[in-house]
């Protein structure tokens, strides 16, 4: 059962106040090093790949709500490598 059109907007107005605070972005880089999102999930191990592939769905699924442009990306790339 698809949600509820005010319960999509809460959910992405509450993302939005989360990770566009500076912890929030700390937090959201975190995510992003460790899920696979900025490098390949290949692994010789189809289970580790399989595994790092859920982990990924899920951070892209953190950006989807955050409605990430490709632009995002590469900026939020940029703002992890000068840390």
């Amino acid at each position: 059962m698809p949600l509820p059109l005010s319960k999509i907007k809460r959910i992405k107005n509450d993302y939005s106040i989360v990770f566009n605070s500076p912890e929030g972005r700390r937090v959201l880089h975190d995510i992003l090093k460790n899920t696979h999102v900025l490098q390949p999930t290949f692994s010789v191990d189809s289970m580790q790949m399989a595994f790092n592939e859920g982990a990924r769905n899920e951070a892209l699924r953190i950006l989807s709500i955050l409605q990430f442009k490709p632009e995002d990306f590469v900026h939020t790339a940029q703002e992890i490598q000068n840390e």
